[in-house]
């Protein structure tokens, strides 16, 4: 009895003592990616918001990283990461993971397969985490590609290997530099999940590094934001820029966003979107005839602007979200941005072909 309980006891601090043998590094050593602009306030910030004029909301959005990602490879067994985020108030129309959580994915046969979100606790009150996100997957190298927080300002991250593997940061693996422009649908509502977006999708599905610019309610071409994207450098821009502002937003702003954008990117693809119409408009007449109108505003300026501009260009998939793939009968669900991707992702890749971004 003596021997067996002490061979037990053994056995459970070597169990301890392997589980504690993993070594983090410092992601930002691996290297960020995903950024409109690098600032060198934060790695996890996606622009630099201080020479601008901005408002709070935008300036929170703009310390969100949602869509910035880490691409590394290694021949450990298991991936790990601790980091740390700044707690906001949570979104009920969100998951905790998409808001405080990382989201991986690891490269099989050519493709970029989801592995594994690490599950967090919903609760503000820790700042920070540490989780084991997969093990078992053997001495191999392999690529793994790792999705950073949508809606919380993150101010650390390391990713654990086991100890005496190698890992290695690597160079973006899309090719190409696309700044999608957008309201909250761009930013991510309501994905589960960080790579989920339909930025995050379609980089994935084309290999064409799609990188998100979305501001949640904050989208309405204010001036401020033609003065960071005149500065942006991309080899195309796609805007979702029609959900934010008014009906007389988009009359006073649109002419004047577009010739500004066109100045400051001569010869590169300005790709425009419809709003993807709210479920809650089937139901109700007032919001159907006001979006309706919305609609007919944007798509009548839009061709107007089409043929004043040889390198602009208008897309528009009417009910591209049907009457059951949103949260909130706004914000998409993970069924609602696979709709959304389908139907515009072939449309966007035509366009982009012609000036040979493939």
């Amino acid at each position: 009895m003596k021997r067996t309980f002490l061979l037990l006891t053994l056995l459970c601090s070597l169990s301890l003592f392997a589980t504690a043998q993993t070594k983090f590094v410092d992601a930002v050593k691996l290297g960020i990616h995903g950024h409109a602009q690098k600032t060198e306030k934060s790695p996890y910030y996606r622009f630099d918001h201080t020479p601008y004029k901005f408002g709070k909301a935008v300036i929170e959005h703009a310390l969100k990283p949602s869509g910035l990602y880490v691409t590394f490879k290694t021949n450990s067994s298991s991936v790990s990461a601790k980091w740390k985020v700044v707690p906001i108030n949570t979104r009920d129309n969100m998951s905790f993971i998409m808001q405080h959580g990382l989201d991986l994915y690891m490269k099989v046969n050519g493709e970029w397969r989801y592995v594994m979100s690490p599950r967090i606790p919903c609760d503000l009150t820790p700042s920070s985490y540490n989780k084991r996100i997969v093990k078992n997957l053997g001495n191999e190298e392999k690529e793994f590609l790792l999705y950073l927080p949508i809606w919380c300002e993150l101010t650390e991250l390391e990713i654990g290997v086991d100890d005496g593997a190698t890992i290695e940061g690597t160079p973006t693996p899309f090719r190409h530099k696309v700044i999608a422009y957008g309201s909250s649908i761009t930013h991510g509502a309501a994905a589960s999940r960080a790579g989920l977006t339909y930025t995050a999708q379609m980089s994935r599905n084309l290999g064409i590094d799609f990188i998100n610019f979305g501001f949640a309610g904050q989208c309405k071409m204010q001036q401020e934001f033609i003065d960071v994207l005149k500065t942006c450098e991309a080899d195309a821009f796609l805007f979702d820029t029609f959900s934010n502002p008014t009906i007389k937003e988009v009359k006073s702003r649109l002419r004047n966003f577009v010739a500004e954008m066109v100045k400051a990117h001569p010869g590169k693809p300005l790709i425009f979107m419809q709003t993807a119409a709210p479920c809650e408009d089937n139901i109700d007449p007032k919001k159907r005839a006001y979006r309706r109108l919305h609609h007919e505003t944007a798509s009548g300026i839009m061709k107007e602007l089409l043929k004043q501009y040889k390198d602009v260009y208008f897309l528009a998939v009417p009910d591209v979200l049907g009457t059951d793939a949103t949260i909130d009968n706004s914000h998409p669900t993970d069924l609602g941005f696979d709709r959304f991707v389908k139907a515009y992702q072939p449309k966007i890749a035509k366009i982009l072909k012609k000036y040979g971004i493939k």
